[in-house]
């Protein structure tokens, strides 16, 4: 009889317990929102976080506040979200990179698969291959055969081992059948100005970086790892148009929320931000910043971070990638 007893009482507190959190599922949010960006201010995530922050804070009716956490390629920010409680009021905006090659060239304090939900990518930053006047190829065809006919004659420029932009070129150099000659820098400063001089043939970066040097002609856009072509540049094809679908090797910004979120929560957050980049307003922020929109979200979205991963552990395992 003392055992029923306990057992209704056990019961009741569980119906409390499963009553008051279903209560703060219905009113969230019920404090104040951090929006963790793992990079620092001023870049292209930050800007993005920040001009989502400002709709979603009206949206939720309560402040969504963007905080950098940079350092360790975005990996110290992700694994703080991944670690933080799973209520909704801390969510995490980085490149899937951080996701899907960071754990595969260092040690990951996260499961990039398992200890995150992806909610929605919110914004592309493309990769293009632009020429410096150091090679005569007029075309990426022509960049190609020059490739194939003098082995590591066409050297390439990236931000850095491991980054988009030298992943992307080494499956492209597989596929091609052809041997480039990586120059990798620290950051776009200095490999901007070496592309600009001339002292390689191809910079690959970030198209932000290019625009404003493909407008006076000092570098010539070849070809972009788009989903799909620049409205800057509407004659440059993209990779997948050039017969290299796989070649998709773009900065993808996405939030994320830490694994085991209320479902309810995770809708809601769902709904505000799809609202959020369906907006005018977010659009003409993506032209005037050279991004493109979001590519998923939810389980497709998913799905296509860990076709990534799958595909970068195979390139990095080829390639031999290390980060010193």
């Amino acid at each position: 009889m003392k055992f029923l007893r306990f057992s209704k009482y056990t019961a009741s507190v569980l119906a409390t317990f499963i009553g008051v959190a279903n209560v703060h599922a219905d009113t969230f949010p019920t404090k104040a929102i951090t929006l963790i960006v793992p990079y620092t201010a001023g870049g292209t995530a930050d800007g993005i976080g920040r001009h989502l922050a400002h709709t979603l804070s009206k949206q939720l009716k309560t402040p969504v506040v963007v905080e950098n956490k940079p350092g360790a390629g975005a990996s110290l920010g992700t694994d703080f979200v991944a670690k933080s409680a799973p209520d909704g009021h801390t969510m995490l905006l980085v490149s899937t990179s951080a996701l899907t090659v960071y754990p595969h060239i260092a040690q990951a304090n996260y499961d990039p698969l398992t200890d995150l939900i992806p909610l929605r990518s919110v914004a592309v930053a493309p990769v293009v291959l632009a020429a410096s006047k150091a090679t005569p190829a007029n075309d990426f065809d022509a960049l190609i055969t020059a490739a194939k006919e003098k082995p590591e004659s066409i050297r390439y420029g990236t931000p850095g081992v491991g980054t988009n932009a030298h992943l992307g070129m080494e499956l492209l150099s597989g596929k091609t059948n052809t041997k480039l000659l990586h120059i990798p820098y620290k950051g776009n400063s200095q490999a901007l100005t070496d592309a600009v001089g001339g002292l390689f043939e191809l910079l690959v970066t970030n198209v932000d970086v290019v625009l404003p040097h493909a407008k006076t002609g000092v570098l010539r856009p070849l070809a972009v790892m788009a989903p799909k072509r620049l409205e800057s540049w509407p004659e440059v094809p993209t990779l997948a148009e050039l017969g290299y679908p796989d070649a998709q090797y773009y900065s993808d910004f996405g939030i994320f929320l830490p694994a085991k979120t209320p479902t309810t929560v995770v809708d809601a957050l769902q709904a505000a931000i799809q609202d959020s980049t369906n907006q005018a307003e977010y659009a003409e922020f993506l032209r005037n910043s050279a991004t493109q929109p979001g590519v998923g979200s939810g389980t497709e979205y998913a799905e296509k971070i860990k076709a990534q991963y799958e595909l970068n552990a195979d390139v990095i395992k080829r390639a031999n990638i290390h980060v010193n």
